[in-house]
């Protein structure tokens, strides 16, 4: 997994720089539009592309062992998790204060709600995190709530944006959505137990995307607003903060993820010893130490 955060931290270095720029230079926020053509954005999405997909391939190759079902304890996933809760409950109450007006009013509304009850679960779950208890893990109904929340946010995105230009900026803020929507939804299967051979790289193919996704769109537009008020797409300020915030709990949820990786297949074949009392084909077998959820006492660093 070394290379995937090699190309994770690479991309977001090289892409976030430019995009600051070309917002701040470039993008009228009424309009959407970039006065250059978005020759400037074209070339850092065609960049964030190729981190994404080259970040997403080391992460897959990446040998990944098993999870189990031992709670991860771990104090800055806890506090960013808090915070990511508490962002999230305070834009879909200044959500429900507001309203929205639109054929999406409805799915608004109940998208609105729902982020009452998903920024809950995360604070929940970052509660989990900081005592070492499976507050979540063992709801699993709870544990599918933000990815619900998750859901109805991209209705509302589909419906807004389908009477809307197709400006650069909606495609941002919908992919981002989507990768968020991926990774809460792996989440909730890993801390559940559910499918955790598969999910083990699933957590990363998805989550890696969904924080670049997210600090890339979020943090221009946030430096956009303060600077000059305005800033582009529907997403308002409060959810891009939220977005920001969510990136950071899952980098800090990837960092502490500690799990076994698979031993590397050799040529070499071990004989088996033999007791007293046992023939050679019931000889001693190896004893295997079992893969611990979040903290093995060793991990193998480079995959091959």
């Amino acid at each position: 997994m070394k290379r995937a955060w090699i190309s994770f931290w690479v991309t977001l270095g090289l892409v976030l720089p430019i995009r600051i720029f070309a917002m701040l230079r470039y993008l009228n926020p009424q309009t959407g539009f970039y006065s250059d053509g978005g020759r400037v954005v074209g070339a850092a999405s065609a960049l964030l592309i190729a981190g994404i997909f080259l970040t997403v391939f080391f992460a897959g190759r990446a040998a990944v062992g098993e999870f189990g079902t031992e709670p991860l304890k771990n104090i800055p996933a806890a506090v960013l998790g808090a915070f990511a809760g508490i962002f999230v409950v305070v834009q879909s109450v200044v959500g429900i204060g507001t309203g929205f007006l639109g054929e999406g009013q409805i799915f608004y509304q109940i998208y609105s709600y729902l982020g009452i009850l998903a920024g809950g679960v995360l604070l929940m779950t970052a509660y989990g995190f900081a005592a070492g208890l499976r507050t979540v893990g063992s709801r699993p109904i709870l544990a599918l709530i933000p990815s619900v929340w998750g859901c109805f946010f991209l209705v509302v995105l589909f419906i807004t944006y389908s009477a809307a230009v197709n400006l650069v900026e909606d495609v941002y803020h919908t992919f981002t959505v989507v990768f968020l929507l991926l990774f809460l939804f792996t989440q909730a299967k890993l801390l559940t137990g559910i499918e955790s051979a598969k999910t083990g790289k699933m957590i990363y193919v998805t989550g890696f995307p969904a924080a670049l996704l997210s600090l890339v769109t979020g943090v221009p537009s946030c430096i956009q607003y303060f600077g000059t008020g305005e800033t582009a797409g529907f997403i308002s300020i409060g959810l891009h903060m939220a977005n920001i915030m969510l990136a950071f709990y899952i980098i800090a949820f990837l960092l502490a993820l500690r799990p076994s990786l698979c031993p590397a297949q050799t040529d070499m074949t071990f004989a088996p010893s033999r007791q007293p009392g046992k023939s050679a084909e019931d000889g001693d077998k190896p004893e295997v130490e079992e893969n611990s959820f979040y903290t093995p006492e060793e991990s193998i660093a480079e995959e091959s």
